[in-house]
């Protein structure tokens, strides 16, 4: 049997849509978190458009992020389309 969709997981994803959206806006970056890289990795997608793959150090976060690559227009589509994150 099929069961419904939980309903707190859409609220959840409208919610970080929403935050997505607003961050963006707001001149800053977004965190998407794939649990398909590295443990110090994460993609982070800027206002105008680009995803790039940051390393963070996470024994002080505040340390800057380093820069591991910027994907390609489709590899950022993709990651996206993976991620349920549209434009």
């Amino acid at each position: 049997m099929i069961k419904p969709q939980d309903p707190r997981i859409a609220i959840t994803a409208q919610i970080i849509k929403e935050l997505r959206i607003k961050k963006l806006n707001n001149g800053h970056c977004f965190l998407i978190f794939d649990d398909e890289l590295p443990e110090v990795h994460s993609y982070y997608e800027y206002p105008d458009g680009r995803i790039q793959i940051e390393e963070v150090d996470i024994t002080n976060i505040y340390n800057p992020r380093e820069v591991i690559r910027v994907l390609s227009e489709d590899e950022a589509d993709s990651v996206r389309a993976r991620h349920a994150v549209f434009h």
